[in-house]
């Protein structure tokens, strides 16, 4: 018996005009396909993935040997079944789109029901840079596998561009989860300005930004608008990093992963902090006053440094939320001083520290007097 096949809201729009909306499903049975229109699909470089094609307008897959080679080690995390959109109205497609899209999914399955598991995240991604069936024809059809391995090495610290990119891609993973686990507690951050504190002791946790933004980018894209990123002064010595003007500030010229990437090793090559202070507010004030179509600003901090900054604190004029890293005992007095202030929020491992407790009616609840449970 074939699975029930139901089509949402967005292939009905299809039919009667060109309007969709950006969050509508489509369904094989109980796996949901989240919609997205791109004008070309796009292979990330950091991510392990197997692309199996098919024809266009088929649905036999054409190279079904590669995932072979790589499944009995691999874990797949998500799917991208991308088609064409030509015609833009599939009413007017010589191939039945529910039959073709039934079709390649069974395909798929036939290769590896394994495929089916709940934890897989699905797309459906249809590309509309085509403005004919020739140009159609070139695009790439078929399903992208994108997987990590099913056992990692686990590393103490990330030291180099090649770790970093040996943790993106999953060959390596670190223990510490703070950033991931803050971010997935908040699925309600949208068009986030992350604001990265990229010095040498926050390569583990700037990799788990990374790792985490591989995961959701095509799958949420609300979620992140700007990455900003500051490794204090670059090789500047200490005197001579001013307030206000320490510099080795870096704004990603994009959401892509490869992009955010690029600018992590960039930015890893121009400097990693030397002496313990950051200049956090000089980086949280470039983001605010040069960028904009944000509505979160979060910083991302080393517990261990001081805020070499915290002077500029009145230039700040909009709430500040927190992600704070490796806290051993008690959280640092700045970064108390900055989200009291800014009427933020402080966010660790297993706890969200809102405007409440950084107002305490006592000292007894103070946050700053309470040891972070790792």
């Amino acid at each position: 018996m074939k699975p029930f096949l139901y089509i949402w809201p967005w292939l009905l729009l299809l039919l009667v005009g060109p309007s969709v909306h950006a969050e509508d499903v489509l369904y094989y049975g109980d796996i949901a396909l989240k919609r997205h229109e791109v004008p070309f699909y796009t292979f990330t470089e950091f991510t392990p993935q197997v692309a199996l094609r098919v024809e266009y307008a088929r649905h036999e897959l054409l190279n079904m040997d590669e995932w072979k080679r790589v499944s009995p080690r691999s874990v797949a995390y998500q799917i991208d079944l991308v088609f064409t959109k030509y015609p833009e109205d599939t009413a007017a497609w010589r191939t039945n789109f529910s039959s073709l899209f039934r079709d390649r999914m069974e395909a798929l399955f036939n290769l590896d029901p394994n495929l089916r598991d709940t934890k897989v995240r699905w797309n459906m991604v249809l590309q509309t840079k085509c403005k004919n069936e020739d140009q159609a024809k070139q695009f790439f059809h078929g399903f992208v596998i994108k997987y990590r391995p099913r056992k990692a090495k686990v590393l103490d610290e990330i030291k180099t561009p090649d770790q970093l990119k040996a943790m993106i891609e999953g060959r390596v993973q670190h223990r510490d989860t703070t950033v991931t686990s803050v971010l997935n507690r908040h699925p309600e951050w949208k068009k986030m300005l992350i604001v990265l504190d990229w010095t040498g002791s926050m390569y583990k946790q700037g990799a788990q930004l990374a790792v985490w933004h591989k995961y959701h980018e095509l799958a949420d894209t609300a979620r992140i608008s700007h990455f900003v990123f500051f490794n204090d002064g670059n090789h500047k010595k200490t005197l001579h990093k001013k307030i206000g003007k320490t510099g080795g500030v870096y704004r990603a010229k994009s959401t892509s992963l490869d992009d955010v990437v690029g600018t992590m090793e960039y930015v890893m090559g121009k400097g990693n902090g030397g002496d313990a202070p950051e200049n956090d507010l000089e980086a949280v004030l470039t983001g605010i006053q040069y960028l904009d179509d944000y509505n979160e600003v979060i910083l991302i901090a080393d517990n261990k440094s001081a805020v070499r900054d915290i002077e500029l604190l009145d230039k700040i004029d909009r709430p500040v939320r927190i992600i704070l890293c490796d806290i051993q005992q008690r959280i640092h007095p700045h970064y108390i001083r900055l989200a009291k202030y800014t009427g933020g929020s402080i966010h660790t491992l297993k706890r969200d520290i809102t405007q409440h407790e950084l107002n305490p009616p006592s000292q007894a609840s103070n946050p700053a007097s309470v040891p972070e449970q790792k």
